[in-house]
């Protein structure tokens, strides 16, 4: 038997993590059992619209279902209003004024790439209706994981790193091949472990195919050093066996007809950081991972909208039949059928019998109740949904508008969270380290961006040698950096020297700005043009413009400048002075 099936410790506890999430119920409380798995197959079928037993009833009528979640979870994703533009990086220091420039065009170039408002849009509308989002790293990106093939091994955990996870994969015979020089036993497994049918999840049906795919686990946690090394073949010390390391174990396994997983080969094995993983939660702890959203919320109104909405299809149904009675035995059997236009019958008591549906007032009454309950559940009122109540004034919608979004601001910060996480950690850094001369030659575009990336590279050289300078005034200033300038154009190698000392000592932040309506930014802007109009000194008054127009995006160093000839006789404002055209306008943009 060759040392690639050996069945190792590692094998038989990823078989047993397996069977325990996918068999077990876990006690959080008295009398509380639950089970993510479980849990995870109701919402894929309250998500697909779907009964259990199929769209029929055991009467042979047809099963209504009536989608009181999505509208409430659209709304929700309308009013987070998240997108690309709300994030970017910088850093507090001035000096990194025109490195934030450079990495932002680098990260606007990536993200259009690499189609991230798509995947964003999707990631919102995953974390509202599931309740989670769990992003993976992976090189140069990453990627959204699948939860209805996340196993939580420990589901009470708080965190992830509280916990071993399985990912479930089925790999196609291409994908597993170019795994070949990172896993091991590629051949073995080909030959050995493909079937010819597919599973999008261990739950679900399998579908026969004409190519093979083969059932990967991968498994992030933390495992027995001993057990590790004796995977890898190397020598264990009696240390080791009390000794647990993070690290990641790649298993390929087939299941039986019962959904038992026979792990048959471990690929791949090492130790690895913690770094793997960045979640978010809608809602709050409640003594498991798994937490709620609008999909498990909404389950028991779901259900008994269903029930309701069928109910009143077959009483309508029906109520929309005309029945005749009379005891007249020659009377006509079907008036629809039997008789033609202008016929006329000869009856003693032919009389319509009223099959008005009883109880519809209590049902429309129940309905509606429930919707009501639905919308205070997931804070889907009207004003949220953009409608408003006839007669209610303006100035309630709005102070009943602002109360609604409270909710949506605590959401947006919590999203706010792992997005930066994964921005700063996983993309900005290795953006900066992939960034090259040639990137920024085509991020500029056009001869003025190349005028505009010289001025900043020799602003940046300017500040970081004014120590090594003598003293000197304004015209020796212009000299030096036009001197600098024609430098840069005729020498390439100084060019990306000194495009590379940008980045020298250069720590980017991420801020991930998810506001919506940007109430933050346009307070700030009411305040700057408040004072921007009462200001005298014209350098101060100048900055507070200049910071307005950042908060607005506008890269001011790419605005033409006034000579100093130009600005000679020009008359500052004093305090006594009416608001400037340019602070009124400023202050009207923010109304």
């Amino acid at each position: 038997m060759s040392y690639a099936t050996e069945r190792t410790p590692l094998m038989k506890q990823i078989e047993s993590e397996i069977k325990d999430y996918t068999t077990k119920i876990v006690t959080l409380g008295d009398n509380v059992s639950y089970s993510q798995h479980k849990l995870v197959r109701r919402i894929v079928l309250f998500e697909s619209k779907t009964y259990p037993t199929g769209k029929f009833d055991s009467q042979g009528n047809y099963k209504y279902w009536f989608d009181v979640i999505s509208p409430r979870i659209d709304d929700e994703v309308k009013n987070i209003d998240f997108d690309t533009k709300n994030i970017e990086a910088y850093t507090p220091r001035k000096i990194d004024e025109t490195t934030n420039i450079i990495v932002n065009l680098r990260l606007v170039d990536w993200l259009r790439e690499n189609g991230q408002a798509e995947e964003l849009n999707n990631a919102i509308e995953e974390g509202s209706g599931w309740g989670n989002v769990v992003w993976k790293k992976i090189k140069g990106s990453y990627e959204r994981v699948d939860l209805r093939n996340f196993y939580v091994i420990n589901q009470t955990a708080r965190t992830l790193k509280n916990t071993p996870v399985i990912e479930y994969h089925e790999l196609t015979q291409t994908e597993l091949r170019a795994k070949a020089g990172k896993w091991e036993y590629i051949d073995e497994v080909i030959k050995n472990c493909g079937t010819n049918s597919y599973k999008r999840d261990d739950s679900s049906t399998e579908q026969e195919t004409t190519t093979p795919y083969y059932s990967v686990y991968e498994r992030n946690g933390e495992v027995s050093l001993a057990d590790l090394k004796k995977q890898k073949g190397e020598p264990v010390e009696t240390k080791d066996k009390t000794t647990y390391v993070y690290a990641k174990v790649i298993a390929i396994g087939t299941q039986n007809t019962h959904g038992a997983v026979k792990i048959k080969y471990i690929t791949f094995s090492d130790q690895i950081t913690n770094n793997v993983y960045r979640e978010y939660h809608r809602g709050r702890y409640k003594g498991r991972w798994f937490r709620e959203g609008l999909y498990e919320l909404l389950f028991d109104i779901q259900v008994r909208s269903n029930e309701i909405g069928n109910q009143i299809a077959r009483g309508l149904e029906w109520a929309s039949k005309k029945v005749f009675r009379s005891s007249d035995k020659l009377i006509i059997q079907n008036i629809i059928t039997d008789l033609k236009n202008g016929d006329v019958i000869r009856a003693k008591d032919l009389v319509a019998i009223d099959v008005r549906m009883e109880g519809f007032d209590q049902l429309i009454n129940e309905w509606n109740r429930l919707q009501t309950l639905a919308d205070r559940i997931t804070n889907s009122n009207e004003i949220v949904q953009g409608e408003s109540t006839p007669g209610q004034p303006f100035r309630l919608g709005a102070l009943l508008n602002i109360n609604a979004n409270k909710l949506y601001n605590f959401i947006r910060e919590k999203l706010q969270i792992p997005f930066t996480q994964i921005f700063q950690d996983w993309i900005i850094s290795e953006l900066i380290d992939e960034l090259r001369t040639e990137d920024i030659l085509r991020l500029s575009g056009d001869s003025e961006m190349m005028e505009r990336l010289y001025e900043l590279i020799v602003e940046s050289w300017y500040v970081r040698n004014l120590v090594a300078f003598t003293p000197h005034g304004p015209d020796v200033q212009v000299f030096l950096k036009t001197q600098q300038i024609e430098a840069l154009k005729k020498n390439k190698k100084l060019f990306v020297k000194e495009f590379k000392a940008l980045f020298e000592d250069y720590k980017p932040r991420v801020a991930v700005v998810i506001t919506g309506e940007n109430v933050d930014i346009q307070e700030k802007l009411q305040t700057l043009g408040t004072f921007i109009g009462m200001e005298a000194d014209p350098v101060r008054r100048s900055y507070l413009i200049e910071k307005a127009m950042r908060l607005k995006g506008i890269d001011i160093g790419s605005l033409p400048r006034s000579t100093p000839e130009q600005l000679q006789g020009v008359r500052s404002p004093t305090s006594t002075e009416p608001a400037s055209e340019e602070s009124r306008l400023l202050t009207q943009s923010t109304a």
